[in-house]
């Protein structure tokens, strides 16, 4: 009985020790393990160490257009290949310095990369970011040393419903008062856009850092048709296209903005130097929301402006007047409409400023525009 109780006894141990063996090395590689890294190169190695038969990788890395009028950032899936540490690896190209987005495919199903806290919505699925440095603009996108408070908040609107709002409130925010910048997303977007695919926070702070700017709120409100308490607000992209006449005509969204505006100015220390900036239909919104309040921004940004005659300045005869500075790209899908836009400008003698670009309608054009925009507003 004894040899029997023996003999079971060893012959668990001889599978507990290659089990035991198997989690000290999967420890090994979790410790080691970078899922995502920028090489010297500027080519970008992915690693995936979970468990599948087939892995990809989905990114914008592996587009090659540079010079794209794609309405999203379109991506590539490329297959992934297991090596002898049991994980599974692929690098990209040299890429241009930039931020991009991923995804891994695992077994066909969508995964998010667990080890990579960086992510951004689009649509309605989640990507993570990785940012590759290398030239002035790219390095403004990367992780700033210094950071400030970014508050996610409500403001009230009518009929006794909230929106969503992110306020930043700039490292050492004290009793000193500071110049604010409302920033509107565009029709799939929502009040995280500016900070996760925009990175407005990262592009202000590292600014600041090199004195080409000095410390600003930012404002970034949702801004879409529909307010939903009990979900992300960036589902709504279908709600804004089936609503887009409301949107157009009644001005709702832009009268809220009214409000989030007061709310602003009586709860941070604000200082009388105001400006609103916002991309494709956002930039009729923030062209709508200057003219509802006369003289009180200095600027308007119009990054791949959707904007008509309507949205004209209608405060050019007063003292200060508005400044507005629009921007394009040369395959954009609303290039036409922005130039026609800046033709009124010019004949209405509104000061103005037209700046074009290559590329089309992505946030890769609209990083390049806040960041141009917060540096001649600082001028």
């Amino acid at each position: 009985m004894k040899s029997t109780r023996y003999y079971i006894f060893f012959l668990t141990l001889l599978c507990v020790l290659p089990s035991e063996a198997r989690k000290r090395h999967i420890v090994n590689i979790s410790r080691d393990y970078q899922s995502v890294k920028v090489n010297e190169d500027s080519t970008v190695s992915f690693c995936y160490c979970g468990r599948g038969k087939q892995v990809y990788v989905q990114s914008d890395l592996f587009y090659a257009d540079k010079d794209s009028t794609r309405y999203t950032d379109k991506t590539r899936r490329v297959k992934m290949h297991k090596q002898s540490d049991g994980c599974f690896h692929v690098t990209t190209k040299a890429v241009q310095p930039e931020t991009y987005t991923y995804c891994f495919r695992v077994n066909g199903k969508r995964k998010s990369d667990p080890l990579n806290n960086d992510t951004a919505w689009q649509m309605k699925h989640k990507w993570n970011v990785v940012s590759v440095g290398g030239s002035t603009q790219a390095d403004w996108y990367q992780q700033p040393t210094h950071k400030g408070t970014l508050i996610r908040t409500t403001w009230p609107c009518s009929g006794k419903t909230t929106r969503r709002v992110n306020i930043y409130l700039p490292a050492g925010y004290g009793d000193d008062t500071y110049p604010v910048l409302y920033l509107i997303h565009g029709l799939n977007g929502y009040e995280g856009s500016w900070t996760e695919r925009g990175r407005a926070i990262h592009i202000l702070e590292n600014m600041v850092a090199q004195g080409l700017c000095e410390p600003m709120i930012l404002v970034m409100p949702d801004v879409n048709v529909e307010v939903h308490e009990d979900r992300p607000s960036h589902y709504t992209l279908w709600k804004n296209v089936f609503n887009y006449s409301r949107l157009c005509h009644d001005h709702t969204i832009e009268q809220e903005l009214v409000k989030l505006v007061q709310m602003v100015d009586t709860t941070y220390h604000v200082n009388d130097r105001h400006y609103i900036a916002g991309l494709s239909d956002g930039a009729r919104m923030a062209a709508n929301t200057a003219n509802l309040l006369p003289n009180y921004f200095s600027a308007v940004g119009l990054f791949s402006p959707v904007v008509h005659k309507q949205q004209l300045p209608v405060t050019r005869n007063l003292s200060p007047v508005t400044h507005y500075y629009v921007y394009s790209g040369k395959t954009d899908m609303f290039h036409n409409n922005a130039i026609r836009f800046n033709r009124r400008l010019d004949k209405i003698q509104a000061p103005h400023e037209y700046t074009e670009t290559i590329g089309g309608h992505t946030w890769r054009n609209w990083r390049l525009y806040l960041s141009d925009y917060i540096i001649k507003i600082n001028q």
